[in-house]
């Protein structure tokens, strides 16, 4: 299907007036499909995953070898092998998934490391994209809301690319964010799918030891930002006895919004939201929470005057030259840039802000520090050691902000595994020799 629309403007707020006659001509996700023709697709990531719809291209594939599927999948988030929809072609992504993994070493994978500020202005000015298909609210009022997950969605908009909602009736309609009018789309396919959600946190003591050091780090009157998995989830349980934070960041989780109801918390801005059933119902009605695009939640010139801002980001590992890897594993591509060196930089520049990296000091339980001499060879460096700030592990903090080389190895090793200090202080005293 190659469609045309005019463009539309995408606006700011809450609709009125709740009108879902449009709801009984909605299409089948299969009947879509089968007179699906476009050949350079955009599927949308996070909660905006439009599940039925590629529920069922998986079960009618595109063959075409010039089928090229784009879009911003999120490792622990969106778990489907978008390979198998276009066996033929290619997948272009930011992010390698778990499910992503088979497809990427054979080749088939076109890996984009990009931050997500650049990855924004890039959909705002593509053309090549025929479609883009989003998982939506239902309509009010002749719009429709794009619920949790507010990230590219303008960009694609403002390139004029073709747009087909998949209608999920449980997608909340928030009080503040972008909605989209029904003109706007190419199609309307009737699309109720299972929700996003986060696996649960498992117990880890040495993730709560961590936390409490960074609660150490953020003031009342923060403005905060923190990025996805287990150990941003342990610091926001660790700051519930703080008091008027603000959030400003791409992903709220339950445990950032529970934040609210215990008073330590003021409003939220943010770009995506992957929630429990209890906050997706509360979404319609609280109006301390507003969804922006990637534009206003990693843009330089939205995070700019922002004071106090403290960015707090997880690590894979990091060197004591103050390199960060965020992205690699033992050799492989198991996540993407993301928003980290984004906020990082928008911390170091903001008056009274820090950035935080955390990491828990050894991996491979036990037997692998996390803190090494140097980097390894082959690995991406994801935040250079010019912007490198604080770094954070279960033995303590690590001032490294402005430091010199020798100052911020001490001060690494200082905060690494203690059965690994000894070598860590031997290499870096190699090292230095060497220079």
């Amino acid at each position: 299907m190659k469609a045309s629309c005019a463009r539309c403007s995408v606006t700011s707020g809450p609709s009125s007036s709740v009108s879902n006659d449009v709801l009984t001509a909605l299409e089948r996700p299969e009947a879509f499909v089968a007179r699906l023709t476009a050949t350079r697709i955009y599927l949308a990531g996070f909660g905006a995953e439009p599940t039925a719809i590629i529920e069922a291209m998986l079960a009618r594939p595109l063959l075409s070898p010039d089928v090229r599927l784009t879009g911003v999948v999120i490792p622990g988030v969106n778990r489907i092998d978008l390979s198998k929809i276009a066996p033929n072609g290619r997948i272009e992504t930011a992010f390698v998934t778990p499910a992503l993994r088979e497809a990427f070493q054979r080749g088939r994978v076109d890996f984009r490391p990009m931050h997500y500020s650049s990855l924004y202005r890039d959909f705002e000015t593509r053309r090549d994209i025929e479609i883009a298909i989003l998982r939506v609210s239902a309509p009010r009022g002749g719009v429709v809301s794009l619920g949790l997950t507010h990230d590219f969605a303008s960009a694609l908009v403002t390139a004029g690319t073709p747009l087909v909602a998949m209608i999920d009736p449980a997608t909340p309609f928030v009080v503040d964010g972008i909605t989209i009018p029904l003109d706007r789309f190419a199609a309307l396919i009737d699309g109720p799918s299972p929700p996003i959600l986060l696996p649960p946190d498992p117990p880890r003591p040495e993730l709560d030891s961590i936390a409490r050091h960074v609660a150490d780090l953020v003031r009342d009157g923060d403005t905060i930002q923190l990025g996805l998995g287990s150990a941003p989830n342990a610091v926001l349980r660790a700051l519930s006895s703080h008091k008027q934070l603000s959030l400003y960041g791409g992903m709220a989780s339950d445990a950032a919004l529970d934040l609210l109801d215990a008073g330590a918390l003021d409003h939220v801005t943010t770009g995506v939201a992957v929630v429990s059933e209890r906050w997706r119902a509360r979404l319609e009605t609280e109006t301390r929470i507003r969804f922006r695009p990637v534009s206003e939640t990693h843009g330089a010139a939205a995070l700019a005057p922002l004071r106090r801002f403290v960015s707090i980001n997880s690590a894979v590992e990091i060197d004591l030259f103050g390199q960060v890897n965020g992205e690699m594993l033992a050799g492989q591509q198991i996540s993407g840039h993301g928003g980290s060196a984004d906020y990082v930089r928008a911390a170091r520049r903001s008056d009274g802000g820090r950035a935080i990296i955390t990491l828990g000091a050894a991996g491979n339980r036990g037997q692998a520090s996390r803190i090494v001499p140097v980097l390894p060879a082959g690995t991406p460096v994801s935040i250079t050691r010019g912007d490198i700030d604080r770094v954070v592990t279960e033995h303590g903090a690590a001032d490294l902000r402005d430091t010199d080389i020798d100052t911020r190895a001490a001060r690494l090793i200082g905060v690494a595994a203690p059965h690994f200090r000894d070598h860590l202080a031997d290499s870096w005293a190699a090292l230095r020799r060497r220079m």
